[in-house]
């Protein structure tokens, strides 16, 4: 696998270039970009360091060019380094060997404060850890640039933190003042952040702030590369200027993810490429939609990046009034550019009850607006009918759901289990709760026992007559939710045997049906199905 480094730059030229000279060797090429207000007499030693030597117009926020020069690189992978940082001796060594074996898409590098001197850094936080995300696959796919200070770059996909660090000399090159003045700048940036007790910027560039600090000598080797590197003159004397590109700001901005959106952003189109006319209860189904991007921005894929844009809906009455505000989000498959389109296949849930409702599709930039720009469609919202099963093992309990929801498309499974969680996990199916609970736990003694059984089924009685009494609740809400009840019997005890004859005439009470399950399933079903009046499969 072959090696991009890319570096962003103001100078000074003749270090900068010192820094990145010890990965000439391991990298197939080298591309810097530096900011036009340098004096270009004095880009010498980047020029002959470098495979692309690229000027660009300044403009802050200070990371805003990180998309456009990863953009340049054109290996297989892409190392990046600020122009104060240089490689540890560990990375340099373990990099041919990594990437040779990479099975992820992108690596976090720890960063290393150096300060004191060149031989020492600072151990303990806030300094440690400080994870660099700087060791990326070369594919625009996996990455996103937000060019925010702190969050310069986004990746996908699977990763690793490294142990080799790279080494920064911000707090040894800066005084004490120049180091004042970043953070206030980072502050206002990115404000409220705080980290180690402190604002997170002062923290970080003003060491001098602790009455104590933990500073470890480097290794050896890494001693050496940092006291030869930041030897080196700063500047080089004027020469000639070499040769070499100067981008443009819409060239540099194509890549930066981070601009204030303005109202080209919302400027989309929707068309529906699948008929929706009905919807049962309950159900969520994938629609497919055409969206063009009518816009000046791109939009992300899946949910890595900015702009958050993704697809939803709202629901409302004929009438006009809102009921669901903000239903599920479904993001692109795939990055969406100016003037292109995707196909979204878009997750909506039905709205709470049956009838006629409006269903208006529309794109969200999450946590700022509605785009505006929305498709409405009358949607017929059917009632879901459910038959219950009750009764039997969990084996049999999915055997017969299994049969039903085969024969009975129109008409969903409920398993009612005393353990409703964990039967819903192993049959595969929506579970409720069956009578136990209520009726087996109602203390010892067979005479409780029979009396919260004779109370459930009186109670069901007087739910049918419009009265809901203050007793078993759970059990009869449960029952509330189907049309038809599967009895599929009951092994055990006789207390359990009794809470599920309990359950089965409380079912009757209530005027559902109740299908004995024999040992011919699909015929208790087939009869089911036809007290029910569906068609069946």
């Amino acid at each position: 696998m072959s090696l991009s480094v890319c570096c962003i730059t103001r100078g000074p030229t003749q270090r900068v270039a010192a820094q990145l000279q010890p990965l000439r060797e391991l990298a197939s090429e080298i591309v810097i970009a530096v900011d036009d207000r340098v004096d270009t007499r004095l880009l010498v030693p980047l020029a002959e360091l470098a495979d692309d030597l690229v000027l660009y117009p300044y403009l802050d926020p200070v990371d805003r060019p990180v998309g456009w020069v990863h953009s340049l690189c054109t290996q297989d992978w892409i190392l990046w380094l600020d122009d104060d940082e240089l490689p540890g001796t560990e990375l340099l060594r373990e990099l041919p060997k990594l990437l040779a074996a990479a099975e992820e898409t992108h690596y976090w590098l720890p960063r290393r404060w150096l300060y004191g001197s060149p031989r020492t850094y600072l151990a303990g936080a806030p300094w440690e850890p400080d994870l660099q995300l700087r060791l990326v696959q070369n594919d625009p796919r996996l990455l996103w640039f937000p060019g925010v200070t702190h969050r310069p770059i986004e990746a996908v996909g699977p990763h690793r933190f490294l142990p080799w660090p790279i080494l920064h000399s911000d707090l040894l090159l800066n005084p004490l003042e120049a180091r004042r003045q970043k953070a206030r700048r980072y502050e206002t940036v990115a404000p409220g952040r705080r980290l180690a007790g402190l604002p997170m910027n002062l923290a970080l560039y003003l060491p001098e702030l602790r009455d104590e600090l933990d500073v470890r000598p480097l290794p050896p080797e890494d001693a050496a590369l940092v006291d030869a590197a930041l030897a080196t003159t700063d500047w080089p004397e004027p020469a000639d200027t070499p040769s070499f590109r100067h981008a443009s700001r819409e060239e540099v901005d194509a890549h930066w993810h981070g601009r204030e959106p303005d109202e080209a952003l919302y400027r989309a189109e929707l068309e529906l490429v699948d008929r929706l006319a009905t919807l049962a209860l309950r159900e969520e189904r994938g629609i497919r939609l055409r969206v063009r991007n009518r816009g000046t921005r791109l939009w992300p894929w899946d949910r890595l990046g900015v702009p958050e844009v993704r697809v939803s809906y709202r629901w409302w009455t004929p009438a006009g009034e809102l009921e669901v505000g903000d239903g599920l989000r479904t993001p692109f498959p795939h990055a969406v550019p100016p003037g292109e389109q995707a196909i979204v296949l878009v997750d909506v849930a039905a709205p709470p009850r049956p009838g006629l409702w409006v269903l208006e599709l529309d794109l969200v930039h999450e946590h700022v607006r509605w785009f505006g720009c929305s498709l409405r469609i009358p949607v017929e919202v059917t009632p879901l009918r459910k038959i219950g099963l009750v009764g039997g093992d969990e084996q049999r309990l999915r055997a017969v759901a299994t049969v039903a929801a085969d024969l009975l498309p129109g008409v969903e499974p409920l398993v009612l289990a005393p353990d409703a969680g964990g039967a819903a996990e192993r049959t595969g199916y929506e579970a409720a709760p069956d009578a136990s609970e209520y009726v087996l736990h109602a203390g010892p003694g067979r005479a409780r026992t029979a009396l919260r059984a004779i109370g459930l089924v009186a109670a069901a009685g007087a739910r049918r007559a419009g009265v809901q009494p203050p007793v078993a609740r759970v059990p009869l809400d449960a029952l509330a939710t189907v049309d038809a009840l599967l009895d599929l019997g009951r092994d055990g005890s006789p207390r359990e045997r009794l809470a599920h004859r309990a359950l089965v005439l409380a079912a009757k009470g209530l005027g559902l049906p109740v299908v004995v399950v024999g040992w011919d399933a699909e015929a208790a079903v087939r009869t089911a199905g036809g007290l029910l009046g569906e068609r069946v499969a």
